[in-house]
């Protein structure tokens, strides 16, 4: 059961915890950094209201929640800025499991095929991507949207996305923005 009231409760020095991580995520020079540091406060506020104890867990359950789903609704309805971001954002959907393709099609797959080709390589290969499914131009909803979030910072965290690359920089400056945009406006960290 989700309570929000949980993030409030918790040990006043906890939440600062939160909190400078965030004022940390707004200082960083480099997009990858800014978006752990805010990764890692959302990860704090799910824990806590989720009381879950795996990642996925805390988003299975983070994705089917009612008042979020209408936030995030709304936000595409009324806010042309959120709605630009994660048009952005899901214009580079699918991301693909980049250790999935690696272990597949090898280790220098992102090397020898273009997006196309990659893409309908990993479909006859049943690769693992979010969001899974995914058509191009389809609707981007909530579930989605945390899904492809969370699916950029396990790529990231595991060493599978370079800042070197184009596209690793603007994905996960896409999902940074999007997350960004998404606390701060929700102010969710402040629920009850």
């Amino acid at each position: 059961m989700i309570k929000f009231s949980n993030f409030q409760q918790l040990d006043p020095a906890a939440r600062d915890v939160a909190s400078e991580l965030l004022a940390n995520a707004e200082n960083q020079r480099h997009t990858f950094m800014g978006f752990i540091y805010r990764w890692i406060a959302f990860n704090a506020w799910m824990s806590a209201v989720t009381l879950k104890s795996t990642d996925r867990e805390m988003i299975d359950s983070l994705v089917a929640v009612p008042r979020l789903i209408e936030v995030f609704d709304r936000l595409m309805a009324d806010d042309q800025h959120f709605q630009q971001m994660v048009a952005d954002f899901a214009a580079k959907w699918p991301v693909l499991n980049v250790s999935s393709v690696r272990a597949k099609l090898g280790y220098d797959a992102f090397c020898r095929y273009d997006r196309e080709a990659l893409l309908a390589l990993c479909a006859t290969t049943n690769m693992k991507q979010q969001p899974i499914g995914w058509i191009a131009g389809a609707a981007p909803n909530w579930g989605r949207l945390l899904r492809t979030i969370y699916h950029v910072r396990c790529n990231l965290f595991h060493g599978e996305k370079s800042p070197q690359s184009l596209r690793d920089h603007t994905l996960v400056s896409d999902a940074d923005r999007v997350l960004a945009h998404f606390i701060a406006t929700t102010r969710c960290f402040e629920w009850h």
